[in-house]
């Protein structure tokens, strides 16, 4: 038998239903039915941000938006143009076949689809970063990476998330289009139509670097994928499905479970591949701004994407994910939240679209070593509100906000120091990170209070005394509790009162100088 697996016909994208149920649903029946799913489901939110990206693309390929009143005309339909979705797939359903001898799906027809003598086999697990492989099997779970296989449904959302995703790996293998991955910002809804209308873009709010003459999109990309190939020119749509990588899948004919879904079903099975680097941009091409990605703009450098970072949680990131900022004259730094939320303050502006006065986004990040190391990913969802979209006044205050709060930390972080250090720094440096741990997470309900009162002009000042206040009491609650926890000798209680003493004041002394207080609480 010829093996195949047509995504545009096959069903392998889970959705949830209006009902709460799970289903499986092929790419043209996602998107006839996406007004009655609520969202798209995977244990992996890389898959969920593949996928997305994927259906993104389709969709900005078939409807083209060029004016606000395109984007009007399909949010009154409340529905995607099935008659369009339909001729796409008639034309461009043969560029989905998983296993096609001569177009496969994101992968490189000029390799075989059998393993050749020579060939640089790699397992399948390469596919998915969050399923150890090489010299990490035995570090991170126990067995044998060359063990796992997948079934045609994990395969394909493995490969859809190497152009999202695919990150450093070694000499000569380079990141996709966004370089080491950036936290995404997804846009929500309360429906999937919902979701992926809000991701649709006009002109003005793709890449200022895309390329308008050519957009090599994958069904209309050759079916070769150039190894270590230079691509000059990127269009918006290409860049979607960038194929970093040139990959050969190997399917087998065989029933065993999927290793990473327990599936059962169908005939064939992969576990190897050709796994090697795909295409790149020139080193001196110009900044690609991902319009799902924030970027931090320093002078006289290149821009940086927002990544996750170690012990960080993403609400403290919230002003640069999403918020615009004032430019200060001399200002040596400032941050560009992502195209599509600019997007889509214009268009709550003029009424068109989500009817939200709070806009859900979705964030999905995979945090690494900036190179070949990958440790966690990381995901969230926050409510931006609208009228934050367009006011910078409301973005700076937010940032104040944090930066206040981040000032607490240092005061936690020093006093614990120096109290303490003289029974051994190294010996309560476990304890003072988790202090400061505890002092993140207590102000995160208190954070997204706080967003709901600067969105409005006229309760911000009071909103932003009550967050001063609740991060000084907060630090004063954390700080006594951990230093409790150091011991109850003689010498350690003396430690503890002056250290709980020296906190509040300069707790306290750093409330007034921020509130302008010519007297605090003590």
């Amino acid at each position: 038998m010829n093996p195949c697996f047509n995504l545009w016909t096959q069903d392998w994208i889970t959705v949830e239903r209006e009902n709460g149920t799970l289903d499986d649903l092929s790419l043209e029946q996602t998107f006839l039915d996406a007004p009655h799913l609520l969202s798209l489901h995977d244990p992996s939110p890389l898959v969920v941000v593949g996928i997305q990206r994927l259906l993104t693309a389709i969709l900005q390929d078939i409807i083209a938006p060029q004016r606000r009143a395109d984007l009007n005309a399909l949010w009154q339909a409340g529905h995607f143009p099935e008659d369009e979705i339909r001729a796409f797939g008639e034309r461009y359903a043969h560029r989905f076949d998983l296993f096609s001898e001569t177009a496969p799906f994101l992968q490189s027809a000029d390799l075989s689809r059998e393993p050749q003598k020579g060939d640089p086999l790699k397992t399948i697990t390469y596919l998915m970063p969050q399923i150890p492989a090489g010299g990490e099997v035995t570090h991170y779970r126990h067995g044998v990476a060359s063990d796992n296989v997948f079934c045609p449904i994990c395969a394909a959302r493995g490969l859809l998330v190497q152009p999202a995703f695919a990150s450093s790996g070694g000499a000569g293998i380079k990141p996709s289009i966004n370089g080491v991955p950036p936290i995404y910002v997804l846009p929500g809804g309360a429906t999937l139509f919902e979701r992926l209308a809000a991701t649709l873009l006009l002109p003005k709010y793709q890449p200022d670097a895309a390329s308008l003459e050519e957009d090599a999109v994958w069904w209309r990309h050759s079916p070769i994928i150039e190894y270590k190939g230079i691509v000059q020119d990127v269009g918006y749509l290409h860049s979607l499905t960038f194929p970093a990588r040139r990959i050969r899948l190997h399917p087998q004919r065989m029933r065993a479970p999927c290793s990473r879904c327990g599936g059962t079903k169908g005939d064939w099975r992969v576990t190897t591949m050709v796994y090697q680097m795909g295409e790149s941009r020139p080193n001196d091409a110009p900044p690609w701004f991902d319009p799902f990605a924030a970027y931090r703009v320093r002078e006289d450098n290149p821009p940086v994407p927002l990544r996750p970072v170690e012990g960080k949680a993403l609400w403290r990131e919230y002003a640069g994910l999403f918020l615009p900022m004032t430019k200060e004259e001399g200002q040596k730094e400032h941050t560009l939240p992502p195209s599509a939320l600019y997007q889509r303050g214009t268009l709550a502006f003029d009424n068109i679209g989500l009817n939200y006065t709070r806009f859900p986004v979705h964030c999905v990040g995979l945090r690494t070593d900036m190179k070949a190391k990958i440790f966690e990913w990381v995901e969230a969802g926050f409510d931006v509100p609208t009228t934050l979209l367009n006011d910078p006044v409301g973005g700076d205050t937010v940032r104040q906000a944090v930066d206040f709060a981040t000032g607490c930390a240092r005061i936690l972080a020093a006093t614990f120091r120096t109290a303490f250090s003289r029974e051994g720094a190294e010996h309560h440096k476990d304890v003072k990170d988790r202090m400061l741990d505890a002092y993140w997470a207590a102000l995160a309900a208190p954070f997204r209070a706080f967003i709901l009162g600067v969105a409005d002009a006229e309760t911000r000042d009071a909103a932003y005394t009550t967050w001063v206040n609740t991060a000084v009491a907060q630090g004063k609650h954390i700080f006594r509790e951990y230093a409790d926890a150091i011991g109850d000798s003689a010498i350690a209680l003396r430690h503890r009162v002056e250290g709980i003493h020296n906190c509040n004041r300069s707790l306290n002394a750093r409330r007034k100088k921020e509130l302008g207080e010519e007297k605090g609480d003590s």
